[in-house]
C-alpha cells in the first residue's frame, strides 16, 4: 500500500530502522538545553538553602506547573507501555485516558488543602505535612510507601529509553548503552539545577511532548488514516473492538480507582503542587491540565489501536516497541527520518521529565525527609543538599542495574507500583479533612493494609474476585484508620488537629498584611462527590446492549463512542471542580500554630 508517498505493506514484519543523523542531532541539542537549564538554575542561587533547592521557594507559576506535571505524568512509559497495552487489550483500554483524567480529579481533592497548609506552615515537602498532622512514625512509614511508588516509576523510564534507543539507532546503540547515557544526563542536570531546574526543564519537555503527539497524527494519516487500520483490526482481531466481558469491566473500574488515588499520592506530583505560587495559579493549572491530559491519552490510545492494524500479531515484548516500529516503518517506507526523529525526541523528553522529577524528589526524600528528620536534625542545608546529590547517584545506579535485565512488561511495573503506593493515600485523603483521625490508627491502618496486600500476593493470585491486592489493602487501611479513630472518640490530638485544619481552606497571600482568603474546596462539597459517583458510573459500559458492537464513525463501535462521550464528561467535571473551588471572605481570625520546626507563618 502507498499513501501520501509512504509505502506500507499491512501486516508486514516490523524492522529495526536507524533514524540517522537527525535523531542524534535533535537529541544532542535537547540534552544540551536540559543541562544548560540546570546550569542556569545553579547560577541563580538555587542551592542557597534547602527550601529553594527542594521546592523552588514556592514560586512556580501555572504554566510551568501545568506543563511540568503533564510531562511528569506522561512518561516514556506512557508512549511505549500504554500504547502497547492498548495494542494487546483493544478498545476497552479507553480506561487509560479515563484514569489519567481521574488522577487530576484525585489531585483536586488532595492538592488544595495541602498547598494552603504548606503556605501557612512553610512545608518544603509533603512529609512535613504528614509529620505535622500526625507524628514521625506515620511520616516514616508513609515515606517508605511513597518512595516505593516513585522509585518504580523512575525505573520504568530506563526500560522505555533502552527500547527506544536501540530501535531508533537501528541496533547500533545497544539497550544497556542507552540506559547508561540516559542516567548520566539526569545526574548532571538534576544535580545542578535542583527542583527549580528540574521543573523548568520539565516544562520545556512538556511542550516538546505535545509537539511529538501532534506529529503522530500526521504519521497515522500517512499510513492511510485511523479508519483504514481499524478495518484491518476488525478482520484480524475483532475481539479487540467488541464489548469487554464483565470481568474486564471490573478490572476497568479497579484501574480507575488505582490511579484516581494513586497518581496524586506520588511524592513528586505533590512536590510540584507544593511549589505553586498560590491557589489561583493552582486552579488555572488544573484547567490547563484537564484538556491536555485528555488529548495526550487519546492520541496514545488511538496509536495502540492503529498499530494493531499495521502490525497484527506482535508478541507481548514486541508490542512494547510498537511506537518505535511505527516510526521505523514510516522511515523505511519513504517518509524520511525527520518526522520520526521529532516524534522520538518527544519520547526522549517524556522519559527524561518523569525520571528527572522522580529522582530529584527521591533524593530529597532520603536526604531531607529521612536523613535530617530521623538521623541528624542539626544537619546544615548545604550538608542536606550534598546528601541529596549522593542519593541521586545511588538511585541512578540501582535503577540502571534493574533496567539491565528487564523481566516484566512496562505495564506490569505500572500496576505493581500503585498497589503499595496506595497505602499512603489515607493519611492525605482523610488527614487533610477529618480532625478526628489519629496517628495510632494511621500507623495501624498502613501496616495492616500493606500486610493484607502482601499476603494476597504471596497466595499467588494478586487479587480477590477481580479486586487487586492494593485496593483491598487500601480498604482495610481506611477502615482501620477512620473506624478506629472515630470509635475511640476525641482526644488532645483531635483538638490539635482541628486547630491545624482550620487553615486547610485559607490562603494568606504575600503582602496581605495578615488578611486571609477563605475558600470552598471541591472536597468539602457534597455536589462534588455526587458528581464523581455519576461520572464513575457512566465511564464503564456495563449498561451497553450487544447492539452497540455495531460499527460507527471511523470504524470503531457505538459503545466506544459512548465511552468517549463519558470521557469528555469526566474532563468537564474537572473544570466544574475548579469552579466549585471558589473564594469566600475569611470569617474572623485564627490562631497561629507552630510547625514541628517552630516555623509557623504569621497571620
Amino acid at each position: 500500500m502507498s499513501v501520501g508517498g509512504v509505502a506500507l505493506q499491512t501486516g508486514a514484519e516490523p524492522e529495526t530502522v536507524s533514524l540517522g543523523w537527525e535523531i542524534v542531532i535533535l537529541t544532542s541539542v535537547a540534552l544540551a538545553v536540559m543541562i544548560g537549564i540546570g546550569w542556569y538554575s545553579s547560577k541563580k542561587n538555587v542551592g542557597a538553602d534547602a527550601d529553594d533547592f527542594f521546592s523552588a521557594s514556592k514560586s512556580l507559576g501555572f504554566v510551568v506547573i501545568a506543563l511540568s506535571v503533564f510531562a511528569d505524568s506522561y512518561s516514556g512509559n506512557s508512549f511505549l507501555g500504554y500504547s502497547a497495552a492498548t495494542y494487546r487489550s483493544g478498545a476497552w483500554f479507553l480506561v487509560y485516558p479515563q484514569f489519567m483524567v481521574a488522577g487530576i480529579i484525585g489531585a483536586l481533592i488532595l492538592a488544595p488543602p495541602l498547598i494552603n497548609l504548606g503556605k501557612e506552615f512553610d512545608y518544603t515537602s509533603p512529609l512535613d505535612y504528614v509529620e505535622h498532622r500526625f507524628d514521625s512514625r506515620v511520616a516514616f512509614l508513609a515515606l517508605l510507601f511513597m518512595i516505593w511508588g516513585t522509585f518504580v516509576q523512575f525505573t520504568e523510564q530506563f526500560f522505555a529509553m533502552g527500547y527506544l534507543g536501540r530501535v531508533a539507532s537501528g541496533g547500533v546503540l545497544p539497550y544497556q548503552a542507552v540506559v547508561v547515557l540516559f542516567g548520566l544526563v539526569i545526574l548532571v542536570y538534576v544535580g545542578l539545577g535542583g527542583f527549580r531546574g528540574t521543573a523548568l526543564s520539565a516544562a520545556v519537555q512538556g511542550a516538546l511532548i505535545l509537539m511529538s503527539l501532534s506529529l503522530m497524527l500526521i504519521v497515522m494519516g500517512q499510513f492511510g488514516g485511523f479508519a483504514a487500520q481499524i478495518d484491518t483490526v476488525w478482520q484480524t482481531s475483532p475481539e479487540k473492538l467488541t464489548l469487554p466481558s464483565a470481568s474486564t469491566m471490573r478490572g476497568w473500574y479497579r484501574l480507575v480507582i488505582l490511579v484516581l488515588f494513586g497518581l496524586p499520592t506520588y511524592i513528586h506530583i505533590q512536590q510540584f503542587y507544593l511549589s505553586v505560587k498560590d491557589a489561583g495559579d493552582l486552579r488555572t493549572t488544573f484547567r490547563i491540565q484537564a484538556p491536555i491530559f485528555l488529548f495526550a491519552a487519546l492520541i496514545l490510545w488511538a496509536i495502540g489501536l492503529f498499530g494493531a492494524g499495521v502490525f497484527p500479531g506482535l508478541s507481548e515484548s514486541g508490542s512494547e516497541q510498537l511506537v518505535p516500529y511505527l516510526m521505523g516503518a514510516f522511515a523505511d517506507g519513504g517518509g524520511g527520518t525527520l518526522l520520526p526523529s521529532l516524534v522520538s525526541l518527544g519520547i526522549v523528553m517524556a522519559t527524561l521529565s518523569t525520571a528527572g522529577a522522580a529522582v530529584m524528589v527521591l533524593s530529597m526524600a532520603i536526604a531531607k525527609d529521612m536523613y535530617r528528620r530521623f538521623l541528624d536534625s542539626e544537619a546544615s542545608d548545604r550538608k542536606i543538599i550534598n546528601a541529596s546529590r549522593l542519593s541521586l547517584a545511588a538511585f541512578l545506579l540501582v535503577a540502571i542495574a534493574i533496567a539491565f535485565t528487564p523481566n516484566l512488561t512496562i505495564w506490569a511495573w505500572t500496576q505493581l507500583k500503585f498497589e503499595f503506593l496506595l497505602q499512603a493515600t489515607p493519611v492525605f485523603l482523610f488527614g487533610l479533612y477529618l480532625p478526628k483521625v489519629k496517628s495510632d490508627f494511621a500507623l495501624a491502618g498502613m501496616l495492616l493494609g500493606c500486610l493484607t496486600a502482601v499476603g494476597i500476593y504471596f497466595l499467588g493470585t494478586g487479587e480477590v474476585y477481580g479486586i487487586p491486592a492494593g485496593i483491598i489493602g487500601l480498604l482495610v487501611n481506611s477502615i482501620v484508620f477512620v473506624g478506629g479513630s472515630y470509635a475511640t472518640g476525641e482526644s488532645a490530638e483531635t483538638d490539635r488537629a482541628r486547630e491545624l485544619l482550620q487553615y486547610n481552606a485559607i490562603e494568606y497571600p504575600e503582602g496581605s498584611d495578615g488578611g486571609g482568603v477563605r475558600y470552598t474546596l471541591p472536597g468539602q462539597k457534597k455536589s462534588f462527590w455526587v458528581g464523581l459517583v455519576i461520572v464513575l458510573a457512566l465511564m464503564i459500559p456495563w449498561y451497553a446492549p450487544a447492539g452497540w458492537n455495531a460499527r460507527a464513525a471511523l470504524g470503531i463501535p457505538i459503545w466506544t463512542w459512548v465511552i468517549l462521550g463519558a470521557l469528555i464528561l469526566e474532563t468537564l467535571f474537572v473544570l466544574c471542580g475548579t469552579i466549585i473551588w471558589r473564594e469566600r471572605s475569611a470569617e474572623g481570625t485564627v490562631e497561629t500554630i507552630e510547625t514541628p520546626q517552630d516555623a509557623g507563618a504569621d497571620d
